[in-house]
């Protein structure tokens, strides 16, 4: 059961400023939402990634 509970822990979300279309690929909760390097403003979640992952 182990492996099983392990696999929800963290999702692949793909992120972008929607202002400056930056997007980047970041593993949710692991990684703190990150900022636009360009506006300094903090990035939404623009799809979470679930293609080919089990």
């Amino acid at each position: 059961m182990k492996t099983l509970k392990d696999r929800y822990k963290r999702e692949l979300v793909e992120v972008h400023c929607p202002v400056h279309q930056i997007s980047k690929i970041i593993s949710l909760p692991e990684e703190k939402m990150p900022v636009c390097p360009v506006c300094k403003k903090t990035m939404i979640i623009k799809e979470v990634l679930t293609e080919g992952k089990y």
